[in-house]
Order: structure tokens, then C-alpha cells, then sequence
């Protein structure tokens, strides 16, 4: 079994992960690489969705995987590129003024 410092740390890591990766995105790559990270993001959290919509009555336990890594990773790294798009494309559009 995994450590429980596991599931504390890993929405901490994500946020910051996607921070850097919106930054990065939206600083240097441009919109269309920062609506690529959002898309396939979204993409990765509308799998996991449909996995969690699949478990079946008495198969409980069988969610527990795919809602560790909807809300303590992928969520949260979601939120976190937006964020740091957003930023990223203030930055670029001040710089270039």
C-alpha cells in the first residue's frame, strides 16, 4: 500500500507542475500550445470521469484509484495551467509592448 504522504503531497506537486507547465505554455509556446495542455488535460480527466461512471453497485472499492488521481492530480493540475496561462500570457503580451 502507499504511503499516506503520497496522497498529501500529490495535489501539492500537480499544482505546481501545472503552474510551471501554464507558465511555460502560455509565456513561450503560445495560445495554441496552451489550449493543446488544456485539451489533453480535460481529455485525461474525461477518461478518468468515465471509469468512475462504470462502477457498478458493490464494486465501491474499484473507484478509489481513479478518484485519487481525478481530484488529487489531474484537477488540480487543470486548474493550476489555466492559472499559469494565464499569467504566461500576461507576461508575453506586457513583453511585447
Amino acid at each position: 500500500m502507499v504511503d499516506i504522504a503520497t496522497f498529501a503531497y500529490l495535489p501539492l506537486i500537480s499544482l505546481i507542475l501545472g503552474a510551471v507547465a501554464g507558465f511555460v505554455a502560455g509565456r513561450w509556446i503560445g495560445i495554441r500550445g496552451l489550449l493543446w495542455l488544456i485539451g489533453l488535460t480535460s481529455a485525461g480527466a474525461l477518461v478518468l470521469i468515465v471509469m468512475l461512471a462504470g462502477v457498478g453497485t458493490g464494486e465501491e472499492e474499484q473507484a478509489f484509484g481513479p478518484f485519487v488521481w481525478l481530484t488529487g492530480s489531474v484537477l488540480p493540475f487543470l486548474l493550476a495551467v489555466i492559472a499559469g496561462g494565464v499569467g504566461g500570457r500576461g507576461l508575453a503580451a506586457k513583453s511585447n509592448a
